[in-house]
């Protein structure tokens, strides 16, 4: 591994920018520096558990510095798949809605401040059994500043199903695939 100049700078960048969670499953990657930066989120099988009362649920991957952060653009594509038994839990063919915001999920119907960075993206869990969905694609939403001055902001990837037919019982997502944020820190006031 190189060691000097550019691991230090990695290391400002995390610092200066924010950092994700320590959660199992989950790697965010930070560069940049004076205040943009580009975030790599790579999942790997990171396990969200669902509840069959809410049939909704989220995880929190990044926790951004305080100030100002503009959202300039960016990627995602995603699959995922049900470690849980599928016929009691988390059903074939569900119906998934996925988004990302600073706020998490607290509807089954994804909206405001859960869909602020990525707009709700619909996808069948097509997988059998364990398997992984096929890939789901979606571009970051139009510019937004988020105000982080007076809180920091955070980010959180948000799950919901369309129907309380989807969910039987309690049961888990995981979630593989990767997260490309392209966004600025305009500072604290």
């Amino acid at each position: 591994m190189t060691r000097g100049l550019p691991r230090t700078l990695a290391r400002a960048a995390a610092r200066e920018a924010g950092l994700a969670p320590p959660r199992p499953g989950l790697k965010a990657v930070t560069t940049g520096q004076g205040g943009s930066y580009r975030t790599v989120f790579t999942f790997a099988g990171m396990q969200v558990p669902g509840t069959d009362a809410l049939a909704y649920a989220s995880q929190k991957i990044f926790d951004f510095a305080d100030g100002k952060v503009r959202i300039k653009g960016g990627t995602a594509r995603l699959q995922f798949a049900v470690p849980t038994t599928r016929a009691t839990t988390i059903n074939d063919n569900a119906a998934l809605t996925w988004s990302l915001g600073s706020a998490p999920a607290s509807s089954a119907t994804l909206a405001s401040t859960m869909v602020n960075v990525l707009a709700s993206t619909a996808r069948t869990l097509d997988g059998v059994g364990a398997a992984l969905s096929t890939a789901s694609v979606a571009d970051i939403a139009a510019a937004a500043t988020l105000d982080g001055t007076t809180t920091p902001i955070d980010l959180y990837l948000n799950l919901a199903f369309a129907t309380g037919t989807d969910i039987d019982a309690d049961g888990t997502i995981a979630v593989t695939g990767t997260i490309t944020l392209l966004w600025e820190n305009w500072g604290d006031v």
